[in-house]
């Protein structure tokens, strides 16, 4: 259940008057399945109260991860409008309070996914972008939440030198620039002018006050670096092995996480 509560507090802290109805057709797609199951129930249910079959557990998990990675800004999107649309409906006694969120059936397919699948295999196939980022500089800030509370966060700028996913919109050669705030429980130690394995997300001003990709966590105190053509995996969170050349590791990634049409 703890994915269900990630993503249902995610809708919550989102009620935000301003949003965008603008998202690919891939995110229309996986949406729709989700408003099916959405209007199936009164209440948020158990687990043990969604029933889908292997095949229904695989089609949706196909177009889960084209949504994300096609238009990963879209798919946040959709759910921050959703959100906003149930709120006042809420607040005009146009639908009952137990009525589930958007967030809750996309939690519950989530935790089916990793029924089938593992915890780790659904945060890698909604996990957008995936680089070789060479490291160019990094400089430290303060970013400010919606709260008006204080974080410090670093600021990296990269380039990238191998695109394992998101091709459609990021080139070898690229400059790209990305953040993640500083916590007490997780660290990280990019250094300058070594090469790294980085997982990113997307985050958009209708859910935080930054825009722009930011870093993935999957492993707290882990990142993934790049030595004489070697990755290191501390953990082995990806299940191909701890260390390993590069080469081997872009292909076996591939053949675990990216799915084609």
């Amino acid at each position: 259940m703890k994915i269900i509560l990630i993503l249902f507090l995610f809708s919550c802290a989102n009620i935000f008057p301003q949003f965008e109805k603008k998202y690919s057709q891939e995110v229309e797609d996986f949406m729709n399945i989700v408003e099916e199951y959405w209007r199936n129930f009164n209440y948020p249910p158990q687990p043990s109260e969604f029933h889908l079959t292997d095949k229904d557990i695989d089609n949706v998990m196909r177009k889960l991860y084209f949504a994300i990675a096609d238009d990963p800004k879209g798919y946040e999107n959709y759910i921050v409008r959703r959100y906003n649309e149930q709120a006042k409906e809420f607040k005009e006694n146009k639908v009952s309070a137990t009525k589930p969120t958007i967030g809750n059936i996309i939690g519950l397919i989530q935790f089916k996914i990793a029924e089938k699948y593992s915890k780790e295999f659904v945060s890698i196939i909604t996990t957008p972008y995936f680089f070789r980022v060479k490291i160019k500089n990094k400089t430290s800030s303060i970013y400010i939440d919606r709260e008006g509370r204080s974080h410090d966060q670093t600021i990296i700028n990269g380039k990238i030198e191998y695109v394992v996913k998101g091709k459609k919109r990021f080139e070898k050669g690229e400059n790209i620039i990305f953040m993640y705030l500083n916590s007490i429980n997780c660290s990280r130690n990019f250094e300058i002018d070594k090469s790294y394995f980085i997982p990113l997300r997307v985050s958009t001003m209708k859910n935080s006050n930054y825009e722009g990709l930011t870093l993935q966590w999957f492993d707290c105190n882990t990142t993934y670096q790049i030595e004489n053509e070697m990755i290191k995996i501390p953990g082995n969170y990806f299940k191909i092995a701890e260390k390993t050349s590069w080469k081997d590791f872009k292909e076996q990634f591939s053949i675990k996480y990216l799915i084609r049409n």
